[in-house]
């Protein structure tokens, strides 16, 4: 079920996308289920094309789930958003709170815009791993947009359905 979820949050994050939005806040707090997965706090949406400039006293969002070039200072846009994604997709498969041992403060901003990453458990499967990994990308021009996300989880919703008759294997 964790993959057919991960599917329609990415819907969900692709509506918000279609319309010309960025989240600006998407992280695991904001993500509510009933029945079916929900994006909530749209607080901070925007426009995506918005030229409004990071403030520069603060930032005020959950760290673990930024895009190094946000935590540097540039305009949030919609691969920061998928950026975060790839973090709440990590946190949901291997129910594991991003950086959940380690100070949220600037050392963890710059050890985060040097590359670290939380850790990926085991159990994920490859094909999810590689996912993960694309959406938190270094260089935003290599994530997926939030349209391939949606099809490529989707898809593997559909063949995991079919293939094992409405069972999820992980692994």
């Amino acid at each position: 079920m964790k993959l057919y979820d991960l599917s329609k949050i990415a819907d969900g994050l692709l509506d918000i996308h279609n319309a010309g939005k960025v989240h600006k806040d998407f992280h695991s707090g904001n993500i509510l289920e009933g029945g079916k997965m929900f994006i909530s706090d749209l607080g901070m949406c925007q426009p995506a094309n918005n030229e409004e400039k990071s403030d520069k006293k603060g930032v005020y969002r959950v760290l673990p789930y930024m895009a190094p070039e946000v935590l540097r200072g540039y305009q949030y846009t919609k691969a920061a958003d998928i950026y975060s994604f790839g973090i709440i997709m990590n946190e949901f498969l291997s129910e594991e709170i991003p950086f959940n041992d380690v100070p949220h403060d600037h050392i963890l901003a710059i050890k985060i815009c040097k590359g670290l990453r939380p850790k990926i458990s085991e159990d994920i499967s490859k094909f999810l791993v590689d996912l993960i990994m694309k959406c938190w990308d270094a260089k935003a021009e290599n994530r997926p947009y939030a349209k391939e996300l949606y099809q490529t989880l989707n898809k593997w919703c559909a063949t995991e359905f079919n293939d094992h008759d409405d069972e999820f294997i992980l692994k």
